[in-house]
């Protein structure tokens, strides 16, 4: 609204109640917000996938499965090992998904543990092993064929990297690189001058 000489008002506003100014800033609003609620449903739902799996792996590295007692080809640790310890990253990695409030901290943590994942099946497949217990005793209860729940956590795992990779390069990657970009700019001035 804009107010003219004494009580005339005149409304400045489009069909939807909005000036264009506060229309455009309304989108932008919409947009943040949108990518807000997107943000926190991607990493609550990271957050309670990874206390699934933990407690999956907790569970099974309690039990006496024979492949708790082999040792693992890449860490050179035994699975029980293992699994406890990968329990307890991804427990810590859930914990921070959930109660941390810095985006940036979120995304680099799960960059972390998901790059960390993928490097560790991507070795095991380098050295030809084959047999991922990432589930334990717990896989071979679920209704899926043989490997099927591996092959889905593995895929879960590429959604995590791929996402907190999107969602660090939005936060800290794409405003630094802008800058490193305007910088010869502001060094070398306006070179379309020169060419006068």
């Amino acid at each position: 609204m804009w107010r003219a000489a004494g009580t005339v008002t005149i409304n400045l506003t489009t069909s939807n109640g909005l000036a264009p100014k506060d229309r455009a800033l309304s989108k932008q609003k919409g947009l943040i917000r949108l990518n807000w609620r997107r943000e926190i449903w991607f990493y609550r739902t990271a957050a309670g996938m990874l206390l699934l799996t933990a407690l999956a792996k907790l569970y099974s590295a309690g039990g006496g499965a024979r492949i708790l007692q082999i040792q693992d080809q890449l860490l050179h640790l035994g699975y029980r090992r293992v699994m406890v310890l990968a329990a307890l990253f991804e427990l810590a990695t859930a914990a921070l998904l959930v109660w941390n409030r810095s985006d940036l901290r979120r995304s680099l943590m799960l960059l972390w543990l998901s790059s960390n994942l993928i490097a560790y099946h991507l070795g095991n497949f380098l050295l030809g092993v084959h047999t991922c217990p990432c589930l334990g005793q717990v896989a071979d209860r679920l209704p899926l064929p043989r490997g099927m729940a591996d092959v889905m956590l593995q895929l879960l795992v590429l959604w995590w990297f791929l996402g907190s990779w999107n969602s660090f390069w939005r936060l800290w990657g794409s405003e630094r690189w802008s800058r490193i970009a305007a910088s010869p700019r502001r060094f070398f001035g306006n070179t379309s001058a020169l060419g006068q």
